[in-house]
């Protein structure tokens, strides 16, 4: 195996690929899961691009049916050279394509493509061997939090939790019992909270990282010990935002729809380490090729984190599709190497 690359090394090298574009086609599905917003149908769509007697596929995470009309709408109208680069590709979409998640899904189609027809994966360009993934799971927001955790402790003692925080919080009781736990790796504030009740978190929890306060209280508790602790995911829209922080941050949760691209994703992670912060890989809902690629990311830079990609546990069993990035054996899936959830923190 050729010498690890780092991330920013990836990203060039991927951007490098050429690729042959012939088609470029979406298909729409939905798919039945527990935990999707109002308990409707979670809807999807897949970017499909060939050429060369290959196709490659990225998934567009858009959240609603109306929302997956535009992004449907949005690849008809491109109009994609026959013969170029995954960079160049890149380039046109960021000018073609406004939204993050439209440009996100067809350059995953793309590096897949390209892939595929260079007869190569990401582990080969990058280097790097599969490794195992660990994730934690996942728990919205819960007037009883202890509810929802406890079929998940059931199944597996040693889970690891990421939950969000009500903006009011938690009275102490049952911020003893998740302390109790010790399974809660992350609390996430969506941006709405107090200084107090971040103060509380810490108390009760203080290894647990505490993703997206609200800017607000890291300028009003300047000397918090709460603040070594923080991690940045909706204030990260690019790398950019890695380099001059409205929050200064200790961990970011990278997620390629987010910032718009696996190769921006790439650039994220390439600040992280250049700034010594730790990083991990979260999900979106992903259903198919979506939640394998960002596994996939992880895999190759943040296996040991506390990635949110766990299982969702479709109802319908066709519900994921395994047209992953390719690995040495042609797919990623769901093979046991994507399933490590009690590995310890890094």
């Amino acid at each position: 195996m050729s010498r690890a690359l780092e991330p920013g090394e990836l990203e060039e090298r991927i951007a490098a690929l050429p690729v042959d574009v012939e088609a470029l086609a979406v298909e729409r599905s939905s798919v039945e899961l527990p935990a999707y917003y109002g308990d409707a149908p979670r809807p999807t769509g897949l970017a499909i691009l060939r050429g060369g007697g290959a196709a490659g596929r990225g998934e567009c995470v858009a959240w609603t049916p109306r929302e997956q009309d535009e992004f449907a709408s949005a690849c008809a109208r491109l109009s994609l050279p026959l013969s170029t680069t995954v960079g160049e590709l890149a380039l046109l979409f960021e000018d073609e394509l406004d939204d993050p998640y439209h440009r996100a899904a067809v350059e995953g189609a793309a590096i897949d493509l390209a892939l595929r027809q260079a007869g190569t994966n990401l582990y080969v360009l990058a280097g790097r061997p599969a490794a195992a993934v660990a994730f934690c799971r996942s728990v919205g927001r819960e007037f009883d939090p202890l509810a929802a955790i406890a079929p998940l402790l059931e199944q597996d003692p040693q889970a690891r939790l990421k939950i969000d925080v009500p903006p009011e919080g938690w009275p102490p009781a049952i911020w003893q019992a998740l302390a109790d736990t010790g399974s809660v790796v992350v609390l996430d504030f969506k941006r709405e909270s107090d200084t107090d009740r971040l103060r509380t978190a810490h108390a009760w929890i203080p290894e647990a990282w505490l993703e997206d306060p609200p800017a607000e209280a890291m300028t009003l508790d300047r000397e918090g010990t709460w603040r070594e602790r923080v991690s940045l995911d909706g204030y990260v829209l690019a790398a950019v935002d890695i380099d001059d922080p409205e929050i200064p941050p200790a961990a970011v949760n990278v997620k390629a729809p987010r910032v718009g691209g696996w190769l921006e994703a790439l650039r994220c992670l390439e600040e992280c380490r250049r700034r010594d912060l730790h990083a991990y890989i979260g999900g979106m809902f992903e259903v198919g090729v979506g939640r394998a690629q960002a596994r996939l990311l992880a895999s190759l830079y943040t296996a040991d984190a506390w990635n949110d990609l766990a299982p969702l546990a479709p109802r319908s069993a066709d519900a994921v599709p395994t047209s992953p990035w390719r690995t040495d054996d042609g797919f990623i899936g769901f093979a046991p190497w994507n399933s490590r959830p009690t590995s310890t923190p890094e």
